[in-house]
């Protein structure tokens, strides 16, 4: 299972808000919850979300690390240079 299909899966698993607070609750974070689930892309941008999956967690899939990409650059034929 690629990495892109390994956290699409697990998002997939959190279709009810129970599920995830039970992973919650398992890397050891307090409730009461907000009740969230994910069946629309919007919720992904959650707290929630983000506390259920740890940048270690990412790195065990070996996804691209987006902290190493530089920003500032415009690559644009109407930018002056």
């Amino acid at each position: 299972m690629g990495a892109k299909t390994a956290s699409q899966h697990t998002i997939k698993l959190w279709k009810k808000p129970k599920r995830l607070h039970r992973r919650l609750k398992q890397l050891g974070y307090k409730p009461p919850f907000e009740s969230i689930a994910m069946w629309r892309w919007r919720n992904s941008a959650s707290p929630l979300a983000h506390y259920a999956m740890p940048n270690k967690w990412l790195d065990s899939l070996t996804l691209y690390d987006m902290g190493k990409v530089e920003t500032g650059y415009v690559f644009s034929a109407y930018a002056k240079w």
